[in-house]
């Protein structure tokens, strides 16, 4: 059987498995935020988003996403299931571009293999779902390096200008991108003290100069970037368990809900297993792996896990360790675990496979269907207030992460969001980008200023979590001594309360 029938088969369930429930799960704070974002013009994103060289960063993102999400938003509009379907197209175009990888440095079945293992993968297809930029980040890094590897093989220097401009790219979706080029370069030092020759290292050296004279413009801003994720962002530094987080997560979580608690040990155990089962492969098949091979595949293991050491390292002294961000090294981490099956008897593989395979298909569901924090039902919620609230009424959200969603769903719908404290770790919002977005964060005084009854949201996560650290959260305590609670509904993790002054 030729490659290409299996290959297409295998992109299309990519592709179907990243269509369903598109446009059903709910949308939360940080997709509503780039969509609200991308719709301003590219002078004002580029306001909110940059600041002076020595300053706090407006935000901490680059604007390639946003400025390209802006253009496909003026052809096919800003519904949830058109701006995560673009995120979906750059999914699914990655995996013909890892198989053309893994098939030039090994052979067919470890290629077929790598490619049904990311198409399966949760991780990969929550943020293929996403409307963010971790799949384009994937996509520009996975091109760049498809360059990198015809030109490791073939010597034709046609490709080093896709290297440099797909890199460029990848650089300008996500700053964590440095990462897995770094990586690279750690393996091409390594390569020219193997073969004895500086062909390779010269050429990447250049091409690296010429990546980062077109990432020059934005590489200004980096250090104040980093710097506001350091000092006022929610990133914790990570631990020896944030790494096996990253590895259950690689393997078969989505980042951002936790998995069926009664699967959870069964996923851990299998995640483990992966990299165990890698090197028993290796060791089983030492002796008949040739030079070039081991080239290969300790180029895989470099890409796969350097950018993780980097990051870990990097944030014992400035946390800048966000697992999404290393969606780079998760493709050749699915490269290595197609290396690993492809390699294994088939028997016992399809036993592995299938065993894997399963496990990653039975967290699905409750990945579609999630709708806990931060992802409420905010649609239903915002068409129950539109009905039920006068324009009399205030409508106040504790925070911008339940009102961005709901001002995304219903914009003519007037509502309002507080502060986040100064200086805290939630406090991510700068004004430059409240100035660029036109919604700006108030005070709970301003909010209900002259207001007989105020409809108050608050997630009951941010409830339990002020109650576990001994006291009432401190804008529910606002609200309770000045006002008198008629009632409270709940939506999953959202709590709306009517008070009356």
């Amino acid at each position: 059987m030729t490659s290409c029938p299996v290959l297409l088969g295998i992109t299309a369930l990519a592709f179907g498995l990243r269509l369903i429930a598109l446009d059903a799960r709910p949308i939360w704070y940080d997709e509503a935020f780039a969509v609200l974002y991308a719709s301003r013009s590219f002078g004002e994103m580029i306001s909110g988003t940059l600041s002076p060289v020595g300053s706090a960063a407006a935000d901490v993102h680059p604007l390639f996403y946003y400025f390209s999400l802006h253009l496909w938003m003026g052809v096919v509009g800003d519904s949830a299931f058109a701006a995560r379907f673009f995120s979906a197209i750059f999914g699914v175009a990655t995996i013909p571009i890892v198989y053309r990888i893994a098939r030039a440095l090994f052979e067919q079945r470890v290629a077929l293999a790598t490619a049904l293992v990311i198409a399966l993968a949760p991780f990969h297809i929550a943020y293929s779902q996403e409307a963010r930029m971790y799949a384009q980040l994937g996509l520009w890094s996975a091109l760049a390096l498809w360059a990198f590897v015809r030109f490791w093989r073939t010597s034709r220097r046609r490709w080093w200008s896709v290297f440099v401009l797909a890199g460029a790219g990848a650089l300008y979706s996500h700053n964590l991108a440095f990462a897995i080029f770094a990586a690279l370069g750690a393996w091409v030092i390594y390569d020219a003290i193997r073969t004895r020759t500086t062909r390779l290292l010269c050429a990447t050296l250049l091409a690296g100069v010429a990546m980062l004279a077109l990432w020059l413009p934005w590489l200004i801003f980096v250090p104040s970037q980093f710097g506001k994720v350091a000092h006022a962002y929610w990133v914790p530094p990570p631990t020896a368990l944030t790494l096996v987080q990253t590895l259950l997560v690689f393997a078969f979580d989505f980042d951002n809900a936790a998995p069926p608690r009664a699967l959870l040990p069964f996923l851990l155990f299998g995640a483990l297993l992966l990299p165990i089962l890698a090197a028993f492969e290796f060791a089983r098949r030492a002796r008949k792996i040739n030079r070039s091979a081991r080239a290969a595949l300790l180029f895989v293991v470099t890409l796969a896990f350097a950018p993780i050491v980097l990051l870990f390292a990097i944030s014992q002294w400035r946390s800048v360790y966000i697992i999404r961000g290393l969606m780079p090294a998760f493709l050749w981490f699915a490269l290595l675990v197609g290396w690993t099956l492809a390699g294994m008897p088939r028997r016992i593989a399809s036993v592995v496979a299938l065993g894997l395979g399963a496990l990653a298909i039975a967290v699905l569901p409750t990945y579609y269907a999630y709708a806990d924090f931060p992802r409420a039902p905010f649609k239903q919620v915002v068409q129950e207030l539109r009905g039920r609230a006068p324009p009399t009424d205030a409508v106040v959200h504790d925070n911008k992460l339940s009102f961005f969603p709901m001002h995304y769903y219903d914009r003519a719908f007037a509502q309002a969001f507080i502060a986040d404290p100064p200086g805290a770790g939630s406090d991510t919002l700068a004004h430059p980008t409240q100035q660029a977005l036109q919604l700006y964060a108030t005070d709970l005084e301003t909010a209900t200023l002259n207001k007989s009854r105020v409809w108050f949201l608050i997630f009951q996560r941010a409830l339990d979590e002020a109650r576990e650290q001994g006291h009432t959260h401190a804008n529910m305590a606002w609200m309770e001594q000045r006002f008198r609670l008629v009632s409270r509904e709940r939506f999953n993790d959202l709590n709306v309360y009517l008070f009356e002054r």
